[in-house]
Formats: structure tokens, C-alpha cells, sequence
């Protein structure tokens, strides 16, 4: 297919979506701005009308990746639910984001690493990753203050729930043995008994 010169005949987001498929399949460093844009079929002029640089588009890939999971999981935060169904409800949100943007959260897990040279956009995407964590810790603190959950280290927990949830990515398989839902609801239930505020019952049937 041909490429297309013009500027405006793709939209920004399809390039995000591009480039973090190019991200994924080759990695950062191995990608240029010319692959990115035959992922597109546009010119490299024209890619650089959208994006300045390959850089300025892994930030815009990391933020792609950011912004969805963050919106879905301040909704549940605010929410009314009890802390148990906070917890499932933000286990689903954020699988649920990560299998529809699969390449886009490869790039969040792995590619990040490339920002780490530039102070500023390092600490740019670890604020805008502790946001989002900040979140869950807010639901884990709540179920703590309330009784409903052990009194557990929040932090050590809240990232590696954090880590756990961000890997589905990596390893699911769609038409694979669970659906995204049902991986959802085992991992949901997996932390949720370890949560517990009574040791007897950790092994027991989830909250």
C-alpha cells in the first residue's frame, strides 16, 4: 500500500497504536521513526508533523497506556462499594484494559526503561504511575481502617498487585483456557484471600 504524504490523513491516536506495536515487536531501541511509520503507511515527514520524535512518541504510547486504566480505576475508587468489591472491580478494570491494549501495556512494562536517561520525563511517568497506584493503596487503606482486610504492608502490597495485574498482558492468549473476566476474578480472589483479617479463613472462600 502506498504511503500517505499528507500531514492530517492519520489520526494521532492510530500512530500511539502503531508505535506501540512497532515498541512491541521490536523494542524502543530497535525501532526507528521510519518503521513506525510504515506501520501507518505515512511518509517520515509526516510522522514528524505528529511527533517531534521517537521519544515524544513513547511518552505519548506511555500516557495512551495511563490514562485509560487511571480514568476506570478513580471511578470505582469513588464508587460506594465496600472495599472487598472496590478490589474486584478494580482488578477487572485494569485486565480488561490491559488485554484491549495489549501492545500499549507491553510498552508501559517494558519500554518505560528507555525514559530513565531523561530526569524530567522519568520523573513525569513515575508521578503520573504513582497516581494511579495511589488509587488502589486509597482502597487497600480504606478496607484496612474499616477492619475488612488484614493490616498488611500497603505499599509492598498495592505494587504487587500492581506488577501482577500489568503481566497479564504479557502472558494472556485470547481463546485461551479463562476469558479475560475469569482471569480477572481468580487473581481478584487470590489477593483478596490474602487479605483476610483472619488467619484461619485465608484459605477459604474469597470476600
Amino acid at each position: 500500500m502506498a504511503r500517505k504524504p499528507a500531514e492530517q490523513t492519520v489520526h494521532p491516536d492510530a500512530i500511539i497504536q502503531a508505535a506501540a506495536v512497532v515498541f512491541h515487536r521490536q523494542g524502543y531501541h530497535g525501532a526507528t521513526m521510519a518503521d513506525i511509520a510504515a506501520e501507518v503507511h505515512l511518509t517520515a515527514g509526516s510522522l514528524y508533523h505528529h511527533f517531534p520524535s521517537k521519544q515524544d512518541i513513547l511518552i505519548a504510547v506511555l500516557d495512551a497506556g495511563l490514562d485509560q486504566i487511571t480514568r476506570d480505576v478513580r471511578a470505582v475508587a469513588a464508587g460506594r462499594a465496600d472495599p472487598a468489591a472496590k478490589v474486584r472491580q478494580i482488578v477487572r478494570a485494569h485486565i480488561r484494559s490491559v488485554i484491549d491494549n495489549a501492545s500499549i501495556a507491553a510498552a508501559v512494562i517494558f519500554e518505560s526503561r528507555a525514559l530513565l536517561d531523561d530526569p524530567g520525563v522519568r520523573d513525569r511517568v513515575a508521578a503520573r504511575r504513582d497516581q494511579l497506584e495511589a488509587l488502589y493503596r486509597g482502597v487497600i487503606e480504606a478496607g484496612v481502617a474499616a477492619g475488612d482486610f488484614a493490616p498488611v504492608d500497603v505499599g509492598i502490597f498495592v505494587k504487587t498487585l500492581f506488577g501482577a495485574l500489568n503481566w497479564v498482558s504479557v502472558w494472556y492468549r485470547e481463546g485461551g483456557r479463562l476469558t479475560g473476566e475469569q482471569i480477572a476474578d481468580e487473581i481478584a480472589g487470590t489477593f483478596l484471600r490474602a487479605l483476610r483479617p483472619d488467619s484461619e479463613g485465608r484459605g477459604g472462600t474469597p470476600l
